[in-house]
């Protein structure tokens, strides 16, 4: 609250000051808009903060603007995950964000655990996995930079940054609707009104999307299906702009997830519960196959607000102010050890704030670009966590046997200060070769503490009848905290040359930074210790052409990753006593190299053709894990989520089909090589190569008022494997969680 008085009155004398000094309307320019796409159908997008084509930018970035999103039936942007060369994308155990490009990201939910692909919404990077994992209804346009982006966008962008930008309020009345039914009881419903208020002057916008569908996994134990959905999404904003050269823009959004159940592993590996009896349970054949006790809660809310202020005050000057809150309250049951016992199960309970505050200046002049600005960044996490084991085993005897407790709790305060500035500029040496170099300077304050209880009573569960902390009731453990602060330098130097008008080469080094903390899950001093921050060195060559008067756009690149001090969760045994231990710490060094190729071709009216293709060779340079009471070296693992080759083909063709009505037909293939999927590589977890095919039909107006869409997702209904838990040391047991099977719905589509 504090922060928001702050902001409150920062913000409201800024405009103050900016309304009182704005220049007259016939004076200036208006304020620069960013629109879909141009009149080529070229995206534009501000991957460097300021509007540009897609064509123009040397960074290797995939834009996909609403149609391309409708095409892809991506209800959130998992959907995208196929689409783009050297990225992995979906949703993992703790409804998590789970995002790496070109090798580089984390799959970790936990607070500690920094993404390392940053998520933006309208510019404001959402610091939660849990939250960043965005429901896509009101696009305008999604931008995937790939890459380290740490001179304009800084934190947590290591790997690169997802932008999603929605749409601004309409200067005329416009609505859209889209309702749809399918298998599983899928019901969706999205839907948005935008248009003037009052005028030019004041303009507005409302937006939801409304999903649910039962869960596509069968509980043995329960007899009951598993990991359904139950969102509801919203998104206003008022756009105020008094003159060409200021706007004032307040949006605001919110989601609230209530599924019945969270998401279940399937188990791959037979486990050794005591039940009070030590049996073992077998694996599970079907892949759609769960046994969990422990699945009853996997409740989000979140939203945030941001005011964003333009001001123009001549030609060659825009000057940009972004003021935002966000929050996300997140309660989760998790079974991470796939039996119908107590063996393993997680309780997390998660309260979170942020602020942020940007000053941007971008200068546009005959030759020189410049971009510079300040950024601030307060984050505020408490997580409450524990866990139940009273039916795991060590040494073949139940863990309450040998004293161990059957229960845990532990609340975890994180409190981040983060502070950068930061200036990039390009400038045209000739009227076709530019040299662009840009510096962040990041400064960030930790602090982390950690307070438990242990319970030594069968009949406490804390995933069950959660019972009180610290009030007697169990035997508290020592508080343990810390503090560290972190600092960086990340720099980006760039060339690229206009070789002709339909042809741009340009070359890149650029330096990323993850910042460093404190393990959310240590029991002790010892491994409260901070870890180290995150370094990459990227270096990137490539070409964007244009041929066929723009109807074949061809863009390629090549790049070379050095990714050191890379932070990792390893799940093991104590050695000692033999119950779980979970680390987080800098294991390993790594270098990554590849090339990526993009195409869309318009070779005749009415087709369009996408295709990707991705080759990523990552490996391990050194890599040193406690197995035991013995070093080991596990150099030779793959890389998570680093597949060595990935590619996708996708064709739209609409045609008339009489005077008033119109058929389009989508088709789209995906194919992704062997890949590691949880951090030991674990043959029986890793998943294979598969392809996977989707596609619809529609018939419509002529118009486009109005559309009538069958669709179906998985075609030939593949099970993939994407997250994986290898806990063979303890409890001793590997699981996994596997996307969506063959899905289907038909959707009724209206736009005014």
């Amino acid at each position: 609250m504090r922060h928001l008085a702050r902001w409150g009155a920062g913000t409201a004398a800024g405009a103050l000051l900016i309304l009182g000094t704005a220049a007259p309307a016939s004076a200036q320019d208006a304020v620069p808009r960013v629109t879909g796409a141009t009149p080529e159908g070229e995206i534009v997008v501000t991957a460097r903060r300021r509007a540009e084509s897609l064509q123009d930018v040397p960074i290797a970035v995939t834009a996909f603007d609403a149609n391309r999103v409708s095409e892809l039936q991506a209800d959130d942007i998992s959907g995208l995950r196929y689409s783009v060369p050297n990225l992995y994308l979906d949703q993992g155990d703790g409804g998590n964000a789970v995002i790496y490009i070109r090798g580089v990201g984390q799959n970790d939910s936990l607070a500690f655990a920094d993404a390392g692909v940053g998520v933006y919404v309208d510019d404001v990077f959402v610091a939660r996995s849990q939250a960043a994992f965005l429901e896509l209804f009101d696009v305008e346009r999604i931008e995937v930079l790939r890459g380290p982006q740490g001179t304009l966008y800084g934190r947590n962008t290591i790997g690169g940054a997802v932008k999603f930008v929605s749409t601004r309020p309409a200067r005329e009345l416009e609505g859209y609707l889209e309702a749809g039914i399918g298998n599983f009881d899928f019901l969706t419903l999205r839907g948005r009104v935008s248009g003037p208020l009052a005028g030019d002057a004041l303009r507005g916008k409302v937006a939801f999307a409304v999903t649910r569908r039962d869960g596509y996994n069968d509980n043995l134990f329960t007899g009951a299906d598993d990991g359904d959905l139950e969102s509801y999404a919203g998104r206003v904003a008022l756009l105020f702009e008094p003159s060409p050269q200021f706007e004032l823009l307040l949006s605001a959004d919110a989601r609230r997830d209530r599924p019945d159940t969270s998401r279940s592993p399937h188990r791959e590996t037979p486990i050794t519960v005591a039940a009070p009896a030590v049996v073992t349970l077998p694996a599970l054949d079907d892949p759609y196959d769960v046994e969990t006790n422990a699945n009853g809660l996997n409740d989000l809310d979140a939203y945030g607000v941001s005011l964003t202020a333009r001001w123009r005050p001549s030609d060659r000057v825009t000057i940009e102010s972004i003021t935002a809150y966000r929050a996300m309250n997140f309660d989760l049951v998790l079974d991470t050890d796939g039996s119908p016992l107590p063996v393993l199960d997680i309780l997390l309970r998660q309260d979170q704030r942020q602020f942020s505050q940007e000053l941007r200046l971008l200068y546009q002049g005959s030759r020189l670009t410049f971009t510079g600005g300040l950024y601030y960044f307060y984050d505020r996490d408490i997580s409450f966590s524990g866990y139940d084991d009273g039916a795991a085993t060590i040494f073949g005897l139940p863990v309450v046997a040998l004293g161990f407790p059957n229960a845990q709790l532990a609340e975890t305060r994180q409190i981040t200060n983060s502070y950068a500035v930061f200036g990039d500029a390009t400038y045209a040496l000739t009227d076709r070769l530019s040299l662009s170099a840009g510096l962040r300077y990041t400064y960030e304050r930790r602090s982390s503490g950690r307070t438990f209880e242990s319970y030594f009573d069968p009949a406490i569960s804390v995933t069950g009848n959660e019972p009180p902390f610290l009030q007697g009731v169990g035997v508290p453990g020592q508080p343990i905290g810390g503090r560290a602060s972190f600092e960086a330098f990340t720099p980006r130097v760039s060339v690229s040359y206009d070789a002709t008008d339909d042809v741009l080469l340009y070359a890149s080094a650029a330096r990323g930074f993850k910042s460093g903390g404190f393990d959310g899950r240590a029991a002790s001093d010892f491994q409260f210790r901070p870890f180290r921050p995150e370094y990459v060195w990227s270096y990137e060559g490539g070409l964007k052409t244009r041929w066929l008067g723009g109807r074949l756009i061809a863009n390629a690149a090549i790049f070379y990753n050095d990714y050191t001090d890379v932070q990792v969760t390893s799940f093991g045994a104590d050695p000692v006593t033999g119950v779980f231990q979970s680390l987080f710490t800098n294991a390993a060094s790594a270098r990554a190299y590849g090339a990526e190729l993009e195409l869309v071709a318009r070779p005749t009216r009415g087709l369009t053709i996408n295709a990707s293709l991705g080759y990523l060779d990552a490996r391990y340079r050194e890599f040193e894990v406690l197995v035991g009471t013995v070093v080991t070296d596990v150099s030779d693992r793959h890389l998570v989520n680093a597949p060595r080759w990935n590619g996708s083909i996708g064709a739209t063709y609409r045609a008339p089909l009489s005077a008033r009505l119109s058929g389009t037909i989508h088709v789209d293939a995906a194919y992704r090589s062997t890949s590691a999927i949880e951090i030991t590589d674990s043959p029986v977890l890793r998943q294979p190569g598969y392809g996977l095919i989707n596609g619809f039909v529609a018939i419509g107006s002529s118009d486009e008022r109005w559309e009538l869409r069958a669709g179906v997702r998985n075609l030939t209904d593949k099970a993939v494997r994407v997250q994986g838990f290898n806990l063979e040391s303890f409890p001793g047991v590997q699981v996994g969680f596997y996307a969506a099977p063959r899905t289907y719905d038909l959707r009724l589509i209206l736009r005014y």
